[in-house]
């Protein structure tokens, strides 16, 4: 499986690179601080995909964090309703007979 998955990265990335040497092009770019001229389109291209890879990795790596906390916490709340289910259970079912004959007498 692993190397089923670099071998598709690879052709990924054998197509991208094709993709991007075939556009030679040149463009303007005005950002709201600063303007570019005359930039190739491979470049927007390779900054435009780096900037969704970055912003990608950082929702899917806060998303990962929220899940492992919310885990902790449920794992927490499993062993205090594990404990006293146990307590529940080891509690004697005569306990409560013997007391409420003793005040009747």
């Amino acid at each position: 499986m692993k190397l089923i998955k670099i071998f598709t990265g690879l052709i990924v990335v054998l197509l991208l690179l094709l993709f991007l040497i075939k556009n030679n092009d040149s463009a303007n770019i005005d950002l709201v601080f600063r303007a570019y001229e005359n930039i190739n389109i491979s470049i927007i291209m390779l900054g435009a995909l780096t900037v969704g890879i970055v912003i990608g990795y950082g929702v899917a790596v806060a998303s990962i964090l929220t899940v492992r906390a919310e885990n902790r916490i449920l794992i927490q709340k499993f062993k205090q309703v594990t404990d006293e289910l146990n307590d529940l259970r080891n509690v004697a079912i005569d306990e409560g007979i013997y007391d409420v004959e003793s005040s009747e007498d």
